[in-house]
């Protein structure tokens, strides 16, 4: 396997070689009840530390994990672009708020919301377990919260529960941009040695996508053991996530040299604009891994596209 630092332009965040950040938000600082950590992978996300070695520059997008204990929250706020968030493990309860009302709602592992341009939202974890989830946003700068319920403004929440005949309509908007896991319609692509399946999440309705994008798209993808998709290249910036199993990333230089870095749970491969690649499994299970474009326009298959005009 060839060393990393011989593809430069090919980014790699490994996830034993980060820490939990603890100290992501200041705002949260003296406030026991709305701890969280966060790790950063592809910019700061919404958290002002911008000047972390660790983290790879963003372009379109930015990355992060969030970790929050049982018992925790975030208070409500908005930020002036979308993010999504998809959750790895948990059960989070979501808020949205419309007006001085809020309305709950619960997402668990493989669902995925995408909280839109200044639409007020909360979370916290409700359950048993400590929720482990990715939020990715739609811009490289850092985009710091303005926050609606904050305890360091307000001693007691302004926001009340929706009314149940209120309930019924806030949820028909939560709805469009909600992905749930069991909703999902994979898209299956036979190819060397075994098969690709893409899950849209975030991606145009024509594709199968739940809901629909404006910034980046985000799907679900798997590879079974021994497979091995045709090479592509995109004009955007794409980034994987695995999410159980081992995935290697080939990528060919300007001469023809490939190099490989093999992912496991939790590493993030970050892959530029023009760079050929393609991806293998040489582990003894399927990998799983979420897939960020960073455009509205990205396709469930990517090789799809370049095959056709080639047989065309």
């Amino acid at each position: 396997m060839s060393n990393p630092t011989d593809t430069p332009a090919v980014r790699i965040g490994r996830y034993l070689e980060k820490r939990w950040d603890w100290d992501a938000f200041p705002a949260n600082s003296g406030y026991p009840e709305l701890e969280r950590a966060q790790m950063r992978y592809v910019g700061a996300g919404g958290s002002p530390k911008t000047d972390d070695r660790s983290t790879l520059p963003p372009g379109a997008f930015t990355c992060s994990l969030i970790f929050q204990e049982p018992g925790r929250k975030a208070s409500t706020h908005h930020h002036k672009i979308e993010e999504l968030f998809f959750v790895h493990r948990g059960n989070l309860t979501m808020s949205w708020q419309f007006g001085d009302e809020v309305v709950d709602f619960i997402v668990g592992p493989g669902d995925a919301v995408l909280n839109p341009t200044s639409r007020p939202h909360g979370f916290r974890n409700d359950g048993t377990e400590d929720c482990v989830l990715q939020i990715m946003v739609a811009t490289a700068a850092p985009m710091h919260p303005t926050y609606t319920d904050h305890p360091s403004e307000h001693a007691v929440s302004p926001l009340r529960p929706a009314a149940p005949e209120k309930r019924a309509e806030y949820m028909l908007e939560v709805e469009r941009y909600l992905a749930r896991a069991s909703a999902v319609k994979p898209r299956t692509s036979a190819v060397d040695g075994g098969t690709f399946t893409a899950s849209p999440y975030v991606m145009a309705p024509h594709f199968g996508g739940l809901v629909a994008p404006t910034h980046f798209t985000y799907a679900v993808d798997s590879l079974t053991r021994g497979a091995t998709t045709p090479s592509y290249e995109l004009g955007v910036e794409e980034a994987f996530m695995v999410l159980d199993g081992v995935l290697d990333l080939e990528t060919f230089g300007g001469d023809g040299k490939i190099t490989t870095q093999r992912l496991g749970a939790r590493d993030l491969a970050l892959v530029p604009a023009g760079v050929q690649r393609r991806l293998v499994n040489s582990d003894a299970a399927t990998v799983r891994f979420g897939a960020i474009a960073g455009s509205k326009d990205g396709v469930p298959i990517a090789w799809e596209r370049a095959l056709s005009a080639a047989s065309a």
